[in-house]
């Protein structure tokens, strides 16, 4: 695919634009590139060629009397397969260029053991691609360490793994070039890319769920850090004198708002040991006291989360998702009290827009990482 063909950062940072923004004129090409019209001809001359932009019909006349042709990148000119790990299943996805899922499947891990997960993988990448084209790359993402475009990963909790080459393994087992990533700088791409982060040069994904995460993307670029540590807000300090969490810090993040604390609190008190996340939901949904206070505290410590967020980062808009980002619906009052109250006063309040996402998106979020790894090659 296009990593392949040595391709000079002109042609990448032209084909980037129309895939992500395209259709487009050239002179808009052009114009949003800060290049003239005569060099994006240039630069998408031999992406023409090679079929991986269309012509599409002619539009409005141009100043000088032209029509003006729009340049847009063929979707079917290539494919590419996400997979998401979770600690006990498996979402997979077959997209196209413009990450538009085409296959899905879902599918339990028989185990942790290493040999077991790659070799599940490596039957939902045969699943996926049947008898058609072969992919141009796989994603995996995953609750972890990993980075882009090393293939090991440190360290998986959910999993109990460190120090596993999963990318090599699984190229290995598919013949396929493989990217791992952590899940929630996969979904943070996913937006960048195709979603509500689209035309936005920074912004934050802020994910809920069995723990708390965060992507950034400050400046156009999906920020990873040293030590494959960026977006750590799980354990952030909301009240000294607040419950435990699992790794016994009191009255962090995660002690309030993750699904897990969550269950824990409301069963506790109502000792309801029977409860689900979902159970304790729909209580106070139905306005049960003692659980609608614990979604408060929760959407409280998620407030002061994101405020804390945009005042040390800056960016623009947060996107607030996750497995448990259902629970905004009885929290939504409280959360917003502390996000205003914790933002800076001399600070622009962030916009926050909330996004329900399916594992399957966030499997299409590993593609995009395979994606960029492939055009980038980072």
């Amino acid at each position: 695919m296009l990593a392949e063909a040595h391709l000079t950062e002109g042609m990448r940072s032209v084909f980037v634009e129309l895939l992500v923004h395209g259709p487009l004129s050239r002179a808009e090409a052009a114009r949003r590139l800060d290049l003239s019209p005569s060099a994006v001809t240039k630069l998408t001359k031999p992406l023409l060629q090679d079929g991986y932009l269309l012509q599409q019909p002619a539009g409005d006349r141009s100043a000088m009397g032209r029509p003006s042709q729009p340049l847009a990148v063929d979707p079917a000119r290539a494919a590419l397969i996400g997979v998401k790990l979770t600690e006990d299943e498996l979402f997979a996805v077959r997209t196209d260029l413009r990450a538009e899922i085409q296959r899905e499947l879902r599918r339990p891990l028989i185990s942790h053991d290493v040999e077991d997960v790659v070799a599940r993988v490596g039957e939902a990448v045969r699943d996926l691609t049947g008898s058609g084209k072969p992919p141009a790359a796989v994603g995996i993402s995953l609750a972890g360490t990993a980075s882009g475009g090393d293939p090991v990963v440190p360290t998986s909790p959910f999993l109990g793994w460190r120090n596993v080459p999963l990318g090599d393994l699984v190229a290995e087992a598919t013949g396929v070039p493989t990217v791992v990533e952590n899940d929630v700088r996969a979904l943070t791409a996913a937006q960048q890319w195709f979603g509500a982060g689209v035309g936005r040069s920074s912004f934050a994904l802020v994910t809920v769920g069995a723990g708390l995460g965060c992507g950034l993307v400050i400046g156009d670029r999906l920020v990873r850090g040293a030590g494959r540590g960026t977006g750590l807000v799980g354990h952030m300090s909301i009240q000294d004198s607040g419950p435990l969490c699992e790794m016994g810090h009191r009255g962090c993040a995660r002690a309030y708002a993750s699904s897990a604390a969550i269950r824990r609190a409301v069963a506790a008190t109502l000792d309801r040991a029977d409860l689900t996340f979902e159970g304790c939901l729909a209580l106070a949904t139905e306005g049960q006291p003692a659980a609608r206070r614990v979604f408060e505290d929760a959407g409280r410590a998620l407030g002061q989360v994101v405020a804390t967020v945009a005042n040390i980062t800056g960016v623009e808009l947060v996107i607030l998702s996750g497995e448990g980002v259902a629970m905004y619906d009885v929290c939504a009052e409280a959360f917003e009290a502390a996000l205003a109250a914790h933002t800076h006063w001399t600070s622009t309040p962030v916009d926050v827009v909330v996004k329900s996402f399916t594992f399957s998106e966030w499997a299409r979020g590993a593609a995009v990482i395979a994606l960029q790894h492939r055009i980038l090659g980072s």
